[in-house]
């Protein structure tokens, strides 16, 4: 039907019909087909590194001892490292930087020139490697190279917070 202006009338049973239709289809009446949505999950919260941590240390080289200093902000972290070789007593210092997402953490620790005792004062020493935290301790692995002894490898590291 079209009204004097030469535009069609609608009823108002085909208004409600048109309604029910829009409304169902874009979910707003009280029922919908859309399948539910599981809800997005909430990344959990990274541990908090802060402070001293120390614990026995191997790798290819052999068995040894490590400490970390580090402070932490938001996911990442960044200190101070010292390891000691068990057999020989030879100690190396240098630094440890990482990130952590949850308990996962991902780290490089850098012995530079000079880090060493005597007589590996010149030799650097670079390793990463992952592993997992709590706010008790750490675990992990790594691998690297040392400029005086070549490859590092099989490295493992369980650091308990003091």
């Amino acid at each position: 039907m079209l009204n004097g202006a030469g535009h069609r009338r609608v009823g108002g049973l085909q208004v409600v019909a048109l309604w029910a239709l829009v409304s169902f289809a874009c979910g707003s009446s009280g029922s919908s087909s859309a399948t539910p949505t599981s809800p997005t999950p909430v990344p959990s919260e990274s541990v908090n590194l802060t402070g001293a941590w120390s614990g026995p240390a191997s790798d290819s080289s052999g068995p040894g001892a490590m400490a970390w200093q580090i402070t932490q902000t938001a996911t990442s972290f960044s200190g101070a490292v010292t390891m000691t070789d068990t057999n020989s007593g030879l100690t190396g210092r240098g630094s440890v930087s990482g990130t952590t997402s949850g308990s996962s953490i991902h780290f490089s620790i850098t012995v530079p020139a000079g880090g060493f005792d005597s007589p590996y004062a010149s030799c650097t020493a670079s390793v990463t490697g992952d592993g997992q935290a709590s706010s008790s301790s750490i675990t992990g692995t790594y691998s690297g190279s040392s400029s005086c002894s070549g490859t590092i490898g099989s490295g493992k590291l369980t650091l308990n917070k003091q």
